[in-house]
């Protein structure tokens, strides 16, 4: 057993002995050194981003802040804008409804000149002879006076010009 130690504690020896500390320690410290200064150059890196980045934020945050009247505003144009397009489309919708009752009324329902010309003259015609049904059709005339639709007034939604 003592011999297996002072063969061990020789081979041991051997290794330190033929080992060069300073050749194989020397390129971990050059590594070390450049790892060193590598990091030293992305604080420095990350210290300016940090700095440049708090003055962006700086600025832009007040430019923000400073536009949030001006959002409030556009805020509002829009909401008028979106209760704008609400009334033309409901408009829109009355006098489409007023030219079918017309259309109706006139039994137009040829749009070439040729219909648009004659089929209101036969429904002339035809309307002196008594009607047969008991139901009144959809008129726009309140006594036999023709009745626009209202409609909207653009000084609601965007002042007086």
């Amino acid at each position: 057993m003592q011999a297996d130690i002072s063969n061990v504690s020789r081979d041991y020896a051997k290794i330190v002995q033929s080992a060069d500390l300073e050749k194989e320690i020397n390129p971990l410290c050059t590594n070390i050194d450049d790892m060193l200064a590598r990091l030293d150059e992305f604080e420095t890196l990350l210290s300016s981003v940090r700095a440049e980045s708090n003055g962006m934020m700086a600025n832009n945050v007040c430019s923000i802040l400073a536009f949030g009247e001006s959002f409030e505003q556009l805020k509002t144009r829009i909401d008028s804008l979106e209760q704008f397009v609400g009334a033309v489309s409901t408009n829109l919708k009355e006098v489409e409804r007023s030219v079918d009752i017309a259309e109706e009324e006139l039994h137009v329902t040829d749009y070439s000149i040729k219909g648009l010309l004659l089929k209101p003259l036969k429904a002339k015609l035809s309307a002196s002879e008594p009607a047969t049904s008991n139901s009144l059709p959809r008129s726009n005339l309140i006594e036999e006076e023709y009745q626009p639709v209202e409609i909207f007034k653009s000084d609601d939604y965007f002042g007086k010009s």
